[in-house]
């Protein structure tokens, strides 16, 4: 019985191993080679033998080609040893007056000199003689010379040969910022310089090219120099045929900048900037005339630092120095000095400031000795309410003068914001005198008539300029759309003139009273390009 059982078991068993094992030989015959493809005869165009590279910056994302293997990244979180910030007192735009031309406005509004940016503000009253590189003179609200102020990083750039600042002496290449104040009693505007954002080297350049010949070319290199110092230099060239090709201008400005940091918080810096400018003038004459052809020079030594981590301190002294060029009898060699000091410290409800500026100058010049002594502070508790207040007294030319201006800005809500500044005092304001004097009186042989003989006298004086005004209104915004008016009364006891080549020597005049109502909108226009 056991003997059957095994019988059976082992006839399975080889049943089931036939059919395994045909599989196994099954799998392992090798498969047969597909048929090949129809050879392709259709004619192709021969290669083209001239081969042409591609330049290794028409590869997008190498900007900076190198050569070939070259793995070296370029580290742009590492800081530039830049010179420390000093903070300038905050902008509230149209309720305030001031405005502020970033680097992406700098951009886009292209001009030749400051003016062309002051152009853009309204109320300020533009007076020139010509077009490009004619003398031109700026007030607020037709206020007459005197008024009108340029800080250069904190430095005054103080006007030697007339009351107010030539802005064509002004270059415009190095800029970071441009902020425009148009106060109730002066013009401010400051300067900021470029600052890199990293310790890459940067070069930039700039040309253009117009109607008159006019033309302006604009170069800038500035790189750190280890791990402490930077180093700038700039060059700034506008020139310009004028009306009818008859009324040439060039001027040429270069500047070298070097500074030193401390640490991120503290540092010095050195600079030396100087304009040649050349005008001539044959418009109404067959020969040429030279309206001006002088150098202006300025050295500055800054310093800036946090004191107890918060009080920013700055501490500057200059020289500032304008002396005639070839064939000018106009321009008079004048030279000033300049002190400065000047606090601000951020408060929990807004930031106080004082400062102290010294200027020495020559009396018989368009820069007498100035003093000045300042405060200001910004109010701001809230999201809802800004204040402002500032006095300042400011002594020139033997004339001692305290002015004081004040702004409240309330809102918004739902959009609305009100507003209101006020401002009044007196400032000693310069202008050239021109007077008849008689030398002596002659008569005639016999009693006959008597002729006179005289002589033009030109005095430099000092007037005691005093002024009050006021200004309120409202603005609303929201989203994109902005709106505003306001209303304003602006009086001045007597204007000077600005003393530039159109009005030089002309009188004072009486006092002047502007009333009136300004309004602004800005609304975007939706369209698809």
């Amino acid at each position: 019985m056991r003997a059957r059982h095994a019988a059976a078991l082992a006839a399975l068993a080889l049943a089931l191993a036939a059919p395994a094992r045909a599989l196994a030989q099954r799998d392992t015959v090798p498969a047969r080679p597909p048929a090949p493809a129809p050879r392709d005869t259709t004619p192709r165009p021969r290669r083209d033998s001239a081969q042409v590279a591609i330049p290794g910056e028409a590869v997008r994302a190498d900007t900076l080609p190198g050569p070939k293997g070259d793995s070296t990244k370029v580290d742009t979180t590492a800081a530039a040893p830049t010179f420390p910030d000093h903070p300038l007192p905050p902008s509230h735009g149209f309720s305030d007056g001031s405005w502020v031309f970033g680097p992406a406005e700098l951009q886009y509004f292209h001009g030749l000199s400051l003016a062309d940016l002051l152009d853009r503000i309204p109320g300020l009253v533009l007076t020139r003689s010509g077009g490009f590189g004619r003398p031109l003179g700026v007030s607020p609200f037709a206020a007459g010379g005197g008024r009108f102020r340029v800080y250069l990083d904190g430095y005054e750039l103080r006007p030697l040969g007339s009351s107010i600042p030539d802005l064509q002496r002004i270059p415009m290449v190095n800029l970071q910022s441009v902020r425009i104040q148009r106060g109730l009693e002066e013009i401010r505007v400051d300067l900021t310089s470029l600052r890199l954002a990293d310790a890459r080297p940067l070069a930039l350049i700039e040309g253009m090219d117009g109607d008159l010949a006019t033309r302006a070319l604009r170069g800038l290199f500035t790189r750190p120099l280890g791990r402490r110092f930077l180093g700038e230099v700039a060059l700034d060239v506008d020139q310009s045929e004028g009306a009818r090709r008859r009324q040439k201008f060039r001027e040429t400005s270069t500047i070298t900048r070097l500074g030193y940091a401390f640490s991120p918080t503290w540092g010095v810096q050195a600079e030396y900037r100087i304009t040649k400018l050349s005008s001539e003038n044959t418009l109404a004459t067959t020969e040429p005339v030279v309206d001006e052809n002088s150098d202006r020079g300025e050295a500055v030594l800054r310093a800036r630092g946090l004191l107890a981590g918060r009080v920013s301190l700055e501490a500057m002294v200059g020289r500032s120095l304008l002396s005639p060029a070839a064939n000018d009898s106009v321009t008079q060699r004048v030279r000033s000095v300049q002190a400065d000091l000047r606090l601000t410290m951020p408060l929990r409800i807004g930031m106080l400031a004082a400062g102290a500026r010294l200027h020495r100058g020559q009396e018989g010049s368009w820069a007498p000795d100035q003093r000045e002594l300042w405060g200001r502070l910004d109010f701001t508790p809230g999201r809802l309410l800004a204040a402002t207040a500032e006095v300042r007294q400011l002594s020139l030319g033997g004339v001692n003068g305290v002015e004081a201006t004040g702004s409240l800005r309330a809102g918004p809500w739902h959009g609305v914001s009100v507003f209101g500044q006020a401002a009044g005092g007196s400032r000693g304001i310069r202008f050239l005198l021109d007077t008849t004097e008689v030398l002596k009186a002659i008569t005639g042989i016999g009693g006959g008539a008597r002729t006179l003989d005289t002589v033009a006298v030109r005095e430099l004086r000092t007037l005691d300029g005093s002024l009050n005004a006021v200004r309120g209104g409202a603005e609303f915004e929201r989203g994109l759309v902005h709106l505003g008016a306001a209303f304003l009364h602006h009086r001045v006891a007597q204007t000077a003139p600005y003393g530039v080549a159109f009005d030089v020597g002309a009188p004072l005049r009486p006092g002047l009273a502007v009333s009136g109502v300004e309004a602004y909108g800005s609304i975007p226009l939706y369209y698809r390009e």
